[in-house]
């Protein structure tokens, strides 16, 4: 692959500028999430030491320091590679109310908060790689899934006010930890040896008096037996009230970028409180017909009609919410008994309750035939209907506002134990193992109420079907409601289409779709710090074994098998795999006190993995990290890394989903000017003439599905980067990495924009794309789409991290400190499937912003500490279609985002209080024109002003 010149210039910049530093360079040790670390190193020690300054007395004995991304625990080569720490004391003083919000404004994190598409979870996501490729460990053991049928676990099960620390991998770590480990991994360090007793509480609310958050956390911990053990417990409440969408001016209206250069136009759906109806294939025409085209009428609520429009079209997002509304309960303990130095026991274990509550539009009825699953799906209104005014059988499109909202419930109970002991083996010369067995359960019970059962609603409404699977041929059946126990009849016609409270019992029902996941792991590890003497420092070895088993099922309900509630049906499915894996690490030095070699250690690991499903797979990794002196290190890391499919990509049953997306037939001049001949050839083919053709709808049904034939993502991470400490500027740390990653058989499927302009931007629709196809309505609407996982293609992603910090003293107990964390993502492509070019999706509304950065200046005044932090986010190009490659003119940019935020806290011998204000500006997020509500949620501050407070007492 060629590089471009910028990237070799900012390499080459690198290069030059690494020597020069060597004046002012830094080893980067922990700071705050605001003035944030990048190695571990002296900053887990020195966390480590005061995990629990509120202790009044500890088992120090016991405790092992782990180090995430090995197996050898705190050593010489910890800083090999490029892992950021957060500590307790800066989770406190943070605006965060849940562990997901501490991650929330790191620059190198992507975050899934707690929006209403996302059903109130939490997931991480490094670099933008994906949730699935960013490990999540407890204490260094893998995490159970959360949200039942997610392929990420739930950051909100975990009590914010039990954690010591976290650590923040970011690089690949496969040989360390097996499978997802490919953009890195989050470790989240438990406080261990807590003594006393803990309140925390926190509450915060947006300058509109909504979003508000509420949390209380009472933690108790005792030493025992002279102090050889230790038991801690937690219990946690966390309330998240709802925020509406019309309760923001940017949301109120549902908005896409469709007319150049760059006009966002306010879009919605044709289906709609107000009925539409649409003449069926040989019909005469509605009214408003003229041309003898059959057109769709949309009805005035007075016993006449319209010709239907695009400005009749209904704007779904007031009825829906930004936030939904989320109560979690969490109980949390751990412990650990040193019995002797041969033997230690220790136990983490945590259970959440999670109900989370969503209200959104009405269900819709849409497409008059189904020609995908057999059934019927045809929401008819025959001729002979009573007060039908057209003289002829009309398909109806309409949101079923008689029957209310819907609202969709989550119930989660999360559970996860693990159990172990470590110690030293006797008579080994130094050799130490470490057994632990975990078992992890999530459980969901979903439900979506008011939603509509098709079948029901054909008989309320008298149609009896005389054609077979997906024919619309039938006539009015007086007879046929009566004959149907339970039935009511109902008459779009009448009132209004007003519906009695007998036909919103028998067409509505509450769709349940119960899931869940089960993790086994078990894992046996001996490690020797000391193996052998060299000649600069001791040989490291580690050595282990695991086995692994994860097992998750998905129920539909009867409804959803039977395809009565979408044009669409799916089945029960579930599954499992499992894999055992043995894996070896090694650490070695070098050189050490030298000329121009203060240290130089080399770090080799490997792990050999055994799945039951697609087979072996061997991944290694190799480490070096150079100090000509203790003022600047050099390090670099190479590493192969994979992700197995999750049981969602595997078992995951056939769903129903809906997505804003354009037909290619209905914006013909947005493309290319090569490929309009061929696109409109292609409409034609279909019925379809795109000099006049309007897409009725911005949303199209599509249906995904698990794969079981999935081969595993493959991945090649590498990371060089420098480390300064200068030794005449205490108190200044800083580090600079370079990163790339490349993977391929990537799984998944492209966008469906990419999709449907590679299909009809071939030949005869030959493309492999128009696979999806499902053909067009009888107004030439695109008809459901179906689409699987498969290993597609391929991506690439590369560029640096910059971290920076400086602590100056004043004296008089007066400080003065600054820090920065800097991303820059040079290249971010990717390749939707074999055969088919790398795209560059990088600052555009598929990929991650060019540039994020934060910086801090803190003042410290004897137990008062007073915070300012700028937050930066790069802006966003927007091309044609969402078609993205070379060629394109630009439509649109979205300006750079900057926020400003403010706090202070003061810190008591037995309490600290921490108040603040986010975005003081009351910045509005940034449009985003493939995100929610017109934005990203989980990229911009969407509350408006924020302002919050924070208190913890310890007795």
């Amino acid at each position: 692959m060629q590089r471009d010149n910028g990237t070799i210039r900012r390499i080459s910049v690198l290069a030059l500028a690494l020597p020069l530093a060597a004046g002012w360079t830094v080893t980067a040790r922990a700071q705050i999430i605001s003035l944030p670390g990048t190695t571990t190193g002296q900053a887990i020690r020195n966390s480590a030491k005061s995990t629990t300054k509120s202790s009044t007395s500890t088992a120090d004995r016991s405790e092992t320091i782990t180090v995430v991304g090995t197996h050898l625990g705190a050593k010489e080569t910890a800083e090999i590679q490029p892992v950021t720490v957060i500590t307790a004391d800066q989770i406190q003083q943070s605006s965060s109310m849940t562990t997901g919000d501490i991650f929330a404004h790191i620059p190198s994190m992507g975050f899934s908060g707690n929006t209403y598409s996302n059903n109130g979870g939490s997931c991480l996501n490094i670099r933008s790689l994906g949730t699935a490729r960013t490990l999540v460990l407890l204490d260094g053991h893998r995490m159970v899934n959360g949200n039942g049928a997610a392929d990420c676990p739930d950051m909100n099960s975990i009590v914010p006010a039990m954690i010591d620390r976290i650590e923040i991998l970011k690089d690949g770590s496969s040989t360390t930890y097996g499978s997802d480990a490919i953009a890195g991994v989050v470790n989240i360090i438990l406080k261990k040896n807590f003594t006393g007793t803990t309140v925390t509480a926190n509450g915060g609310i947006s300058e509109y008096g909504d979003d508000q958050t509420a949390a209380v956390t009472i933690a108790h911990g005792f030493n025992f037996d002279h102090d050889k053990g230790n038991f801690t417990i937690a219990g946690s409440y966390n309330y998240q009230a709802p925020m509406a969408a019309d309760a923001r001016k940017w949301a109120m209206q549902e908005a896409k970028v469709n007319n150049p250069p760059g006009d966002a136009q306010y879009f919605g759906s044709q289906y709609g409180p107000r009925p539409v109806y649409a003449a069926l294939n040989g019909g005469r025409p509605l009214a408003g017909a003229s041309d003898g085209v059959p057109h769709s009428v949309i009805s005035n609520g007075d016993g006449s009609y319209s010709p239907y429009s695009w400005n009749d079209n209904y704007d779904y997002s007031q009825d829906n919410q930004i936030i939904s509304e989320q109560q979690v309960g969490t109980l949390a303990a751990n412990g650990h008994y040193e019995v002797n130095r041969y033997l230690q026991l220790y136990m983490t274990a945590n259970y959440s309750h999670t109900q989370s509550q969503a209200y959104g539009t009405p269900m819709y009825i849409a497409t008059p035939v189904s020609t995908v699953n057999g059934n019927s799906g045809a929401m008819v209104v025959p001729s002979g209907e009573p007060g039908n005014p057209f003289g002829e059988d009309v398909a109806l499109y309409n949101r079923m506002f008689q029957l209310g909202r819907r609202y969709d419930y989550e119930n989660i109970n999360t559970f996860q134990f693990t159990g172990g002991a470590r110690g030293l083996l006797p008579h080994t010369g130094g050799w130490t193992y470490d057994f632990f067995y975990s078992y992890g359960k999530t459980v969901n019970h979903y439900s979506e109420s008011e939603d509509v059962n098709w079948r029901n609603m054909e008989n309320a409404l008298g149609f009896h079907q005389t054609g077979g699977a997906g024919s619309t041929a039938g006539y009015y059946d007086p007879g046929l409601c009566a004959s149907v126990a339970g039935c009511a009849s109902w008459n779009p016609f009448v009132n209004n289409g007003a519906m009695s409270q007998q036909a919103r019992n028998y067409i509505g029902f509450t769709d349940v779709e119960p899931s869940g996941q089960e993790l086994r792991d078990v894992q046996f590890t001996v490690a020797n710090k000391h193996l052998a003497k060299l000649p600069y420092g001791p040989l490291g070895i580690a050595l282990g074994v695991e086995h692994r088993s994860l097992d998750g099922y998905f129920h539909a309900s009867p409804e959803d098998m039977a395809g009565l509630n979408s044009n669409l049906a799916r089945g029960d499915t579930g599954g499992g795999y499992n894999v055992t894996e043995v894996f070896g690490e090694t650490s070695i030095p070098l050189l050490k006190d030298l000329p121009a070699a203060k240290a130089l250690s080399a770090e080799v690991s490997g792990r050999f993995s055994n799945y039951n499903t697609f087979g072996q797979t061997y991944n290694w990794h190799a480490g070096l990290i150079y100090a000509p002196t203790q003022d600047i290190s050099f390090r670099a890391n190479i590493s192969t890394g994979f992700r197995a499919p999750t049981i969602q990509d595997l078992y995951r049953a056939r769903v129903v989903s809906l997505t804003s997306t354009r037909d290619p037939c209905a914006y013909l001049s947005t493309f290319d000017t090569a490929v309009q001949p061929t696109i409109a050839a292609n409409c034609r083919k279909q019925g379809v003439d795109p000099n006049n053709f309007k897409q009725t709808n911005g949303s199209l049904k599509y249906a995904t599905g698990g794969n079981p034939e999935l081969q595993p993502e493959l991945s090649r991470t590498y990371t060089i980067g420098t480390i300064l400490t200068p030794r005449w500027l205490p108190g200044f740390t800083a580090s600079i990495d370079y990163f790339h990653t490349h993977i391929t058989e990537t799984i998944g499927y492209p966008s469906l924009p990419t999709e449907l302009n590679g299909c009809y931007e071939s030949v005869n629709l030959s493309s492999s794309y128009c696979s999806i196809l499902n053909g067009r309505d009888i107004n030439g609407q695109l008809n459901p789409v179906a689409r699987l996982h498969t290993n597609t293609g391929a991506f690439i992603e590369d560029g640096m991290d910059i971290n920076a910090s400086y602590v100056q003293p004043l004296g008089y107990e007066n400080a003065l400190s600054f820090g920065a964390d800097i991303q820059d993502v040079m290249s971010y492509k990717e390749q939707s499937q074999d055969g088919e070019p790398l795209i560059s999706y990088l600052g555009t509304d598929a990929g991650p912003p060019k540039w994020v950065a934060n910086g801090t200046a803190t003042f410290t005044h004897g137990p008062w500490s007073f915070t300012y932090m700028i937050r930066f986010i790069d802006g966003f190009n927007y091309y044609p279609n969402t078609a993205y490659g070379p060629g394109l003119s630009l439509w649109w940019k979205t300006n750079q985002a900057w926020y400003h935020d403010v706090f202070a806290t003061y810190h008591g011998s037995r309490y600290n209080v921490t108040a603040g204000v986010k975005n003081i500006g009351g910045r509005d997020p940034n449009f985003y024109a493939n995100g929610d509500y017109n934005t990203s949620p989980g990229m911009y501050d969407y509350a408006g002003r924020y302002i919050y407070l924070k208190a913890q007492v310890h007795f």
